[in-house]
């Protein structure tokens, strides 16, 4: 027969392993725990591209699991509010982190246009320059034979 324990258990939510028991009593989790790595590493990068790892999405989930993990306490506490804050501010980084992230496919594609454009530009600049040369092959040409004829002309009318 199974073993109950006397007092319901507390449990975790870790990112990378799923959920697992609470530590023992005085034991200090930090909430960031999987961030500390990066933060070791170079405090203000790291922060700045684990926030990019994680998709905006995921943020506005994690905001609102938090929202409703509070609000499932049932404490009528108004300072309580700051989390209905936190997941506020957690949707405004998604947003403006989606933006970004549109921005820079926009960019990418404004470069991709621009980079054809220009080989355009190199083509036509090529294409024109070999027209000019032609029209001048023709004008020496044209140059060569007035000459002859004038020279031919000239002979012809003196005698």
């Amino acid at each position: 027969m199974a073993k109950r324990s006397e007092k319901p258990t507390m449990m975790r939510f870790e990112p990378q392993s799923g959920w697992s028991e609470a530590p023992a009593p005085g034991q200090v989790i930090s909430i960031n725990e999987h961030m500390r790595e990066l933060r070791d590493t170079s405090a203000e990068s790291a922060e700045q591209s684990a926030l990019e790892a994680i998709p905006s999405d995921t943020l506005v989930d994690i905001g609102e699991s938090m929202q409703e993990v509070f609000e499932s306490l049932k404490i009528s506490d108004p300072r309580l509010q700051a989390w209905t804050q936190v997941n506020a501010a957690i949707r405004l980084i998604s947003g403006k982190l989606q933006e970004r992230k549109t921005l820079q496919e926009r960019i990418a594609t404004l470069e991709t246009e621009i980079e054809g454009v220009r080989s355009l530009a190199a083509e036509l600049v090529g294409n024109a320059y070999r027209s000019e040369q032609e029209i001048h092959e023709t004008s020496k040409l044209r140059m060569q034979i007035a000459e002859e004829l004038s020279q031919k002309l000239t002979v012809a009318l003196k005698s």
